[in-house]
């Protein structure tokens, strides 16, 4: 139950009893963030690599074409960053995300949490698996997601005996409200 200060304080807790601590958003996780650093590595060594291809092929043909390894390692390797990465990937699975959040396209499971398993603060296994309103979730920490990820181990909120509304979308977690006591 919750007191009458704190309720007095935030009417959407004495309304609801539930307070949110995790809603999805484009730079949820710093996952957006670590994306675009990463897509500026890969266009900056492209960039790189064939103009400095282009510089050592306009050298006079007298001169050793030594730079032109460099360079087109350079290319090779900033091509293999760009697919390695999957960038139109993984930008659509945040934006379809985000938008099926503030659209309201998601679904909504409330009950108690029941923790089937912990994954351990140093990983090596599957993260939390929890049950909620009958829908099983896991909650990994080393998954890269714009959705919720905060393990047990890692201070998150999903612990056995809370009682919890989840908005989710396929497999992800776009919104969690615990239920204040």
């Amino acid at each position: 139950m919750i007191d009458a200060v704190t309720a007095a304080g935030d009417p959407a807790i004495a309304m609801t009893g539930f307070v949110t601590v995790f809603e999805i958003s484009r730079w949820s996780n710093g996952l957006l963030a670590d994306e675009l650093f990463r897509l500026g590595v890969g266009v900056s060594a492209l960039i790189g690599g064939v103009g400095g291809a282009i510089r050592a092929l306009r050298k006079d043909k007298g001169r050793s074409r030594g730079e032109l390894v460099p360079c087109l390692f350079l290319t090779a390797w900033a091509v293999f960053w760009l697919m390695l990465h999957n960038f139109p990937r993984m930008y659509g699975h945040i934006d379809a995300l985000a938008a099926a959040y503030r659209h309201h396209r998601y679904e909504v499971v409330e009950g108690p949490v029941t923790v089937l398993h912990e994954q351990p603060e140093h990983g090596h296994a599957s993260g939390d698996r929890i049950v909620v309103g009958g829908k099983t979730f896991e909650v990994n920490f080393f998954y890269a997601t714009p959705g919720y990820r905060q393990t047990i181990s890692h201070g998150g909120v999903l612990r056995a005996g809370a009682y919890a509304r989840l908005g989710y979308v396929g497999e992800d977690i776009v919104r969690v409200e615990i239920r204040k006591r």
